[in-house]
Order: structure tokens, then C-alpha cells, then sequence
């Protein structure tokens, strides 16, 4: 490979002494115009690849704004009424937000999981399978520590459902 390629070519350089003489050129404003258009181009491309879905952006914007409306008080004794509005209004769409997600759940077929689950005595799992367990059948974020008790739970599993095979065998011998 030539060095040649690293290089800038004399055109290069001349567009480059261009682009810096007209932006030299500009004034303050349209210097600041062009950095906000700059931004503005940056977040347009941000929303469109963001995972963020409506309403949880929506609940963060009214936390904000609560915030926001909160840092502004002075005497906040007398819109303790105003404040339960705001909390409740919170909590409401919190609320809502767990309906929807368990009503999805309920649809594919997760609450006979869970109660089934419900079905297994406490001492059967030790307290942090049973943690871990617990985040998988709710669609709670799992930790490393969790995603590993779940994985041992799996071979344990596999390991006694085998062995459960040989048990059957021999039940079936002894009924015999």
C-alpha cells in the first residue's frame, strides 16, 4: 500500500481552505444556527434507532416536567394538593403500564406458568433460583447472578428428568 493514499491530494487541501474560509466568513449566529442544525440532525437520527417505546418515553416526560415544575416551588406546603395530583397521575400511568404488560402475558399463555409455580413449596429452591425464577416469569431484568442460577436450575433439571425416566422404568417392574 502507498503512503500516498494517507495523504491528502492538492484538491483535498483546497476544499478543506475553502470550507474554512466560509465558515471563518459566517457570523456568530449563523455559526450557532449551523451547530444547532448540527444537533438537531443528531437527535432526528437518535429517535428513529432509539428502544424506547411511546409510553415509557411518555412517563419519563412527565416525570421530568414534575421535576422541573417541583424545582420551581418555593413554598411547596401550600400545593401539597397540587403534588398528590401529580404523584397520583404518576402512579396511574405506572399502573396502566402493568395492566397492559400483564394483559399481554395472560394472552400468551404465561398465568398457568405462574400459577403452577405458585404451586411449588417454598424450600423446594433455594432463595436465589427462586429470585431468579421469579424475574423470568415476570419479564424482570435479570442479572449475570440470576441468568447463572437459572442455568444451573436448567441442568439440575435435564439431570433429574433422566433419572426420572429410570424411575418410571422401575416403578413399571415393580407393578408388575
Amino acid at each position: 500500500m502507498s503512503m500516498d493514499k494517507w495523504l491528502d491530494d492538492n484538491e483535498t487541501k483546497e476544499n478543506k481552505k475553502k470550507r474554512n474560509e466560509i465558515y471563518s466568513s459566517l457570523s456568530n449566529e449563523e455559526k450557532n444556527d449551523l451547530k444547532e442544525q448540527k444537533i438537531r440532525d443528531l437527535v432526528r437520527k437518535e429517535k428513529t434507532t432509539s428502544s424506547f417505546d411511546e409510553s415509557r418515553r411518555d412517563f419519563l416526560n412527565s416525570v421530568l416536567e414534575f421535576k422541573v415544575w417541583l424545582e420551581n416551588r418555593a413554598y411547596i406546603k401550600g400545593d401539597i394538593e397540587r403534588i398528590q395530583t401529580w404523584v397520583e397521575n404518576l402512579y396511574f400511568m405506572i399502573d396502566a403500564n402493568i395492566n397492559l404488560h400483564n394483559k399481554t402475558r395472560i394472552k400468551n399463555g404465561e398465568e398457568p406458568l405462574i400459577n403452577s409455580y405458585k404451586s411449588i413449596p417454598v424450600n423446594f429452591l433455594d432463595e436465589k433460583t427462586r429470585i431468579a425464577l421469579n424475574k423470568k416469569l415476570r419479564g424482570i431484568k435479570k442479572t449475570n447472578s440470576d441468568n447463572y442460577y437459572l442455568r444451573k436450575l436448567n441442568n439440575v433439571v435435564k439431570e433429574k428428568l433422566k433419572d426420572a425416566e429410570y424411575y418410571a422404568i422401575l416403578r413399571d417392574i415393580l407393578e408388575s
